[in-house]
């Protein structure tokens, strides 16, 4: 493999979504790029008004018409993504699944390994970070995924000891840090200059001087427990009246979250301002970052946190806890609390300098120990030792395996 590889990614929702993995991953792609990689992204085409190709970020965004909204639609949809491989596979060195989904089975559908490039697939299912210790197994599908990947990433020891359980060769699996989060200025320069701009964009975003800002920065979902969030935050709210909470994210529990909020005679202090494809003024404005569900945050958000220095709250977890070490009873706690979110809440609004010095030295610490894209580098070292060399597509070969796929069918 040379210096400049060719990279296609295989990624089931991309901009203009926002997700936590969404964010890893566009940061990550766009990293690959700004080193001088040729990075391509392939994803579903979920809104009819989405062009088929789009350049964002400096990327180039090719997006397949079927959409997996079904079981019916995702036999379509992987179709379409097998037929994309078997066409432009040999323009790339790698090929990387951001999880053992759909996406990645299909890498497999029509050609044999000499003939595609190496399918590198990151191995990071949610409930190993809120349970580690959970009898939960992945479905046929995903541990098929992880056996015919040329190299499995496992981001932690849980996601490590998992894969080693579930019969995956250790040779395959590479243990290695997913994601660096690069640090947004929280100056007091660029705090300000980012109030202005919001306030500009939204009205409800307009805060004075005086006040304080509360964000939760994931999805507007029961998934993210913002109902407890709502029910912790109405009384300390509705007492101080300098505090602002804003939650971003749209779907549809929009509404049933504005009539929580009304309930409490709070929806005037609370602002639901949808989907931000770009969270860095969001973040710079911020005084707090709060993550109702355990396990959630971990992807983009708590190390871009951790990174900026900026305090935050989330429900325990035992990688948040790993993580924090020492600053954890500070910044956790006990999930699916909503007594014990609100007393950190209060304790914060009391006095906030004990989380903004805990902040601070998770950022040393943070930026002390990251390593500039150590994923990339692992994988190319991987790759590179157990490179095989490719061969060109048979045409007979490939005439037989269209011929049954179509009899399963």
């Amino acid at each position: 493999m040379g210096d400049s590889q060719r990279v296609l990614i295989l990624t089931r929702q991309f901009w203009p979504q926002t997700t936590d993995a969404t964010l890893r991953l566009s940061d990550w792609a766009v990293e690959l790029h700004q080193q001088g990689h040729r990075v391509h992204i392939l994803s579903p085409r979920w809104h009819r008004s989405w062009p088929n190709r789009v350049q964002c970020l400096e990327l180039p965004i090719q997006r397949i018409d079927a959409v997996p909204t079904s079981p019916l639609r995702v036999g379509k949809y992987l179709r379409a993504v097998a037929d994309y491989i078997e066409r432009e596979c040999r323009d790339f060195d790698w090929i990387y699944c951001d999880s053992a989904e759909h996406e990645a089975s299909a890498c497999f559908a029509r050609l044999p390994p000499s003939q595609r490039p190496p399918v590198v697939v990151r191995f990071d299912p949610p409930e190993l970070h809120a349970q580690p210790d959970l009898r939960w197994q992945p479905s046929t599908m995903a541990l098929e995924v992880c056996r015919k990947a040329d190299l499995v990433i496992a981001p932690h020891a849980a996601a490590h000891q998992r894969l080693l359980s579930l019969g995956i060769v250790d040779s395959k699996i590479l243990r290695a840090a997913s994601f660096v989060a690069r640090p947004i200025d929280r100056s007091k320069a660029a705090r300000r200059v980012a109030r202005q701009i919001l306030s500009e964009i939204n009205h409800d975003l307009f805060i004075r001087s005086t006040d304080r800002v509360v964000v939760c920065p994931g999805e507007l979902s029961d998934s993210w427990n913002v109902e407890l969030l709502i029910r912790a935050l109405a009384p300390v709210i509705d007492s101080q009246r300098a505090l602002r909470l804003w939650i971003l994210g749209d779907g549809t529990t929009r509404g049933r979250y504005y009539e929580a909020l009304r309930d409490r005679g709070i929806h005037h202090l609370v602002a639901m301002p949808g989907i931000f494809t770009e969270l860095t003024e969001i973040l710079q404005v911020a005084d707090l970052c709060v993550f109702p569900a355990a396990g959630n945050g971990l992807s983009w958000l708590i190390p871009t946190c951790m990174a900026s220095g900026l305090p935050f709250l989330s429900a325990e977890s035992p990688t948040a806890r790993r993580w924090l070490g020492e600053h954890a009873s500070l910044h956790l706690f006990t999930s699916q609390n909503e007594a014990a979110l609100r007393e950190n809440l209060e304790r914060w609004w009391s006095d906030p300098s004990p989380y903004a010095s805990s902040a601070i030295q998770l950022q040393r610490n943070y930026v002390a120990h990251a390593t500039k894209d150590p994923l990339l580098a692992a994988i190319g070292e991987h790759l590179k030792l157990n490179a095989q060399p490719r061969k060109p597509a048979e045409p007979a070969a490939l005439q037989q395996s269209l011929v049954s796929e179509n009899k399963q069918e």
